[in-house]
């Protein structure tokens, strides 16, 4: 216990044949470099690209190095040091989102001018990250982190917030207790569902743009969404909403959970409020952001009878074709 435990990078060449044969391998793997890492085992790597220079990010321990291949050889040409573990390094052009095992999300940005990677922002909160990803909608990108109490939050940076203390803080803007664990979390682009289910996308796309030359311009033409996979065996995925479709759906989400029979008499809204950590030391107020609906229980909708959809409908104020179509 106490020897602290190292890492190591092996950087290999990869030579792909040109010329096929039935016995011979697709490409072959030859070592050119390895590097001891001395901060502690290495749990993350990734590929930082800016100003046409590609570099190699490093997540040991509780430290970010960002090194450069040049001369044979890896050099340090930056570095970060986090609070405790660094699990997954997510990167965005510039922009770094760290998880750490025990101490939530950082927020950092790469400045080619000095190079130096910069705190912008993080989260407080002790959270113990199991994952996190990148959303976004339009010019408004959010990030989604999973935690050991099954939870997903999504956050924003947000410099002008007064909940941000400054900027230093990331501003939680919603969550829910997903109820399964997950160790990954991939960003995806929402296509429409005219292009989805169109057997000659280019086509469709070009005749649209042909209608309204506004198409693939707007926000939600603009959106990337999260999906994830959990240990139990499912698959799920988030996407951002429109806030006039996210309040019509709320409104029906929650005329659902009182109208419609649960399971076993369980209370939908109850499930999935957020549970806090029980480490000490957490300064979250007891106030749930919430702001997330619930897929399972709204796509159910489409599964009552036409009388049930059209009093629920008008329960809240819309119609059944606005709904589903929403």
């Amino acid at each position: 216990e106490d020897v602290s435990a190292k890492g190591r990078v092996l950087l290999f060449q990869v030579k792909r044949q040109e010329v096929l044969t039935p016995t011979s391998p697709v490409a072959e793997l030859t070592l050119v470099y390895e590097k001891d890492i001395s901060h502690g085992p290495v749990t993350s790597l990734s590929c930082l690209e800016c100003e046409g220079k590609s570099r190699l990010i490093i997540g040991a321990g509780a430290d970010i190095n960002v090194e450069q291949w040049g001369k044979n050889h890896l050099t340090q040409v930056g570095f970060f040091r986090a609070t405790m573990q660094i699990l997954k390094i997510q990167l965005f052009k510039t922009f770094f989102l760290l998880s750490d095992a025990y101490d939530s999300l950082n927020f950092l940005v790469w400045r080619e001018s000095d190079k130096s990677l910069t705190l912008l922002a993080k989260d407080y909160e002790p959270t113990p990250v199991f994952a996190a990803g990148f959303m976004s909608r339009g010019a408004v990108m959010s990030f989604v982190c999973h935690d050991d109490r099954q939870n997903l939050q999504f956050f924003q940076y947000a410099p002008g917030d007064a909940a941000a203390r400054g900027g230093n803080k990331l501003v939680c803007r919603a969550d829910v207790h997903l109820g399964a664990q997950t160790i990954g979390i991939q960003s995806h682009f929402c296509k429409s569902s005219l292009l989805v289910n169109s057997s000659t996308p280019t086509s469709t796309l070009a005749a649209l743009k042909s209608q309204d030359p506004l198409v693939g311009k707007s926000d939600d033409d603009q959106r990337i969404g999260a999906f994830f996979g959990t240990s139990d065996g499912n698959f799920g995925s988030v996407i951002p909403l429109s806030e006039p479709v996210y309040w019509r759906l709320a409104a029906l989400q929650s005329v659902m959970a009182n109208a419609l029979e649960s399971h076993c008499a369980l209370n939908q809204r109850a499930w999935r409020l957020y549970r806090r950590t029980p480490r000490r030391g957490g300064c979250r107020s007891n106030d749930r952001r919430k702001g997330v609906i619930d897929g399972s229980l709204v796509i159910s909708f489409t599964d009552l009878s036409l009388p049930d959809q059209e009093d629920l409908a008008s329960a809240i104020g819309s119609t059944v074709e606005m709904i589903v179509d929403n």
